[in-house]
């Protein structure tokens, strides 16, 4: 007598893939740094503008740039200095809660967490230390003397470094490339977005920036880390609006306000 094979439910695999400041955080680590310098938000992102202006580093790199080069900077930037700079970071609400529901999975699928980002990982390790592994966070590594302080920079996740990591990170946990889900805010992230939308990956920014809103298949804007689940549930689930807010409520979390609209961008001459 034959035995009846049953078929293995297979369960689908997706790499959430997100940017740190100003993504998960309300801040902007450089801007952090300068003012614990002593160093003015405007003199920092002066500097900012200039390397931009002289195409030296890539989107996005211009922080380790500085902390590496310049002379307000260098020398002045240690391990135990970022550390204490992770700790003031000011988290977005519920990133925990965020990560855990994704680690969790929903709809019988499987997510994989990770940061990458442009932002020292001294830092990003020390604000997510009791929420996400240090493996799964992608910053920018240096070298350091035996007395803590920044030689040089040994790599950068910005760029085309971003889009690296994601193709590295696809082939380490077997996701299909379509499965990436990628989070951002800023110009660093735009590299690794248009690659991702070009392989059939999705994309939410969370910022209102226009080259990010052309860019991105979603844009969300909220101050709480959760509300990127809102895109991830309808566009890739096919949840209804009441799906969406009941399951929002099962995670103890309703949503209070939810106002849609589509953003149109003119300049005229």
């Amino acid at each position: 007598m034959k035995k009846k094979i049953e078929k293995r439910k297979i369960k689908k695999k997706f790499l959430f893939a997100t940017d740190f400041d100003q993504t998960l955080s309300f801040d902007d680590t450089g801007v952090l740094i300068s003012l614990e310098l002593g160093i003015p938000p405007e003199k920092f992102l002066n500097k900012v503008k200039e390397i931009r202006n002289r195409n030296i580093t890539q989107l996005g790199g211009e922080l380790a740039y500085l902390l590496a080069y310049d002379p307000e900077y260098k020398n002045r930037v240690t391990k135990d200095f970022l550390l204490k700079i992770g700790e003031k970071v000011r988290l977005k609400a519920d990133v925990d809660i965020l990560f855990k529901t994704l680690e969790q999975g929903i709809e019988n699928c499987e997510f994989v967490c990770y940061v990458i980002s442009a932002c020292p990982d001294l830092i990003i390790k020390k604000s997510l230390s009791k929420i996400l592994k240090e493996e799964h966070i992608w910053g920018t590594e240096f070298k350091y003397d035996e007395e803590g302080r920044i030689i040089e920079i040994l790599k950068t996740a910005a760029g085309h470094g971003k889009a690296a990591i994601v193709d590295y990170l696809v082939e380490k946990e077997q996701i299909p490339k379509e499965n990436v889900i990628y989070i951002g805010d800023g110009s660093s992230d735009i590299h690794v977005m248009l690659h991702v939308n070009v392989y059939g990956g999705f994309t939410i920014a969370v910022s209102p920036s226009p080259y990010l809103g052309h860019i991105s298949k979603r844009t969300v804007l909220s101050e709480n880390a959760l509300s990127v689940l809102c895109p991830i549930l309808e566009d890739l689930f096919g949840y209804s609006e009441e799906e969406i807010k009941k399951f929002y409520s099962q995670l103890g979390h309703p949503i209070y306000e939810w106002n849609r609209a589509k953003l149109e961008w003119l300049t005229i001459a």
